[in-house]
């Protein structure tokens, strides 16, 4: 783990807010910075691109970015909203981006059907040379607002003009949207945006901790990083709430801190080897014996090297122990299955959404 695995998409975000009231009174804020990029997030980069440049290849639009709730996916609409406006603000051609939550698309739409003002609704944001619209899943429930949105984006589409949406879930998932509107976003460009790897909170831990002028051994932030797994707005807010009880307590915040504040709450909220291997045979529909037994079919090796790469990462129990439980396994085998599964997810989306869902 380091982070010069990380990298940077250069577009400003609004910074982090504090999750708790006596932090923000006693710590400054982060500073604007661009969106970090992980291993588990590096499909992002080129489609961002696409989305600045306008440069989708063809059958790339919509496109279309989904994942669990703290990930950053408002960070990146809002991010390419800003960075394409900075881009063509200077053009000749007049260029519009638009970006609003699912929900206002919705109540906007309602509202102009009710004062008949439909056509000066639809120019709004057909005239758009960019639209990004959040929270797709909360007009999972509207049909028409849905409908609506399905003919804007192929309005959109037919002039060549760039449409992204952010999603909490696949958007294939059976049933959330009517039948078309499936079949378009399917038919455009899908990535998964997972929450941060270990390398991304560790560059985010010294950015922060720079911002807070507070040093901080090496060890003691790789520490924090491989322990934390939270998202980068929760690990804002559990670091400051660290400094201030370490403050409040007269204690200075070094390694030893860290780790015994860090002991106190991590078994907490650690799911153990049982529990992930339960949920994997349930996602993969199997039996709990035969994920942790000997059967070699594609299906049962696949779900278990999907445990064993999530027991990995979660638990924190050393392959060996991890081994024992899949059966005895030699450690060098866990290591393997861990190995090859994180290769897989970067270019196998069935097996991304699967972890994405288990995580």
């Amino acid at each position: 783990m380091g982070a010069t695995d990380v990298r940077t998409i250069p577009f400003p975000g609004k910074p982090l807010e504090f999750e708790t009231a006596e932090a923000r009174r006693t710590l400054f804020a982060a500073p604007e910075r661009g969106f970090l990029i992980g291993p588990e997030n590096f499909l992002i980069e080129p489609v961002v691109r696409w989305a600045v440049e306008g440069t989708a290849p063809e059958g790339g639009m919509p496109l279309t970015f989904f994942g669990p709730s703290g990930c950053g996916k408002t960070h990146l609409l809002q991010g390419i909203e800003e960075a394409w406006r900075k881009k063509h603000q200077g053009g000749t051609k007049k260029k519009r981006g638009c970006y609003l939550k699912a929900t206002d698309f919705a109540r906007q739409f309602a509202a102009a059907v009710e004062t008949r003002t439909v056509d000066d609704f639809r120019r709004r944001y057909r005239e758009a040379s960019l639209l990004l619209i959040d929270d797709l899943g909360t007009i999972a429930e509207k049909p028409g607002a849905q409908e609506e949105l399905l003919f804007t984006t192929d309005f959109l589409m037919a002039n060549n003009r760039t449409v992204v949406f952010g999603d909490s879930r696949f958007p294939g998932e059976c049933g959330r949207y009517s039948e078309r509107l499936t079949v378009r976003l399917l038919g455009g460009t899908t990535i998964p945006v997972s929450l941060p790897g270990a390398a991304v909170r560790l560059r985010f831990l010294q950015e922060l901790t720079a911002a807070f002028r507070v040093a901080l051994p090496t060890a003691a932030l790789e520490l924090a990083a491989r322990e934390l797994r939270l998202s980068l707005p929760a690990l804002h807010g559990l670091l400051a709430q660290m400094f201030f009880e370490a403050r409040v307590n007269g204690t200075k915040v070094d390694a030893a801190f860290i780790k015994n504040y860090l002991m106190d709450r991590i078994d907490v909220d650690r799911p153990t080897i049982a529990e992930i291997a339960k949920r994997t045979a349930r996602h993969f529909s199997l039996k709990l014996a035969d994920l942790r037994g000997r059967s070699r079919s594609k299906t049962v090796s696949q779900a278990r090297a999907v445990a064993v790469y999530l027991a990995r990462e979660q638990t924190g129990l050393s392959l060996k122990e991890i081994g024992k439980y899949f059966d005895g396994r030699d450690h060098t085998t866990i290591q393997h299955l861990a190995d090859s599964t994180e290769v897989a997810l970067a270019t196998d989306e069935l097996l991304r959404d699967a972890v994405l869902r288990l995580r």
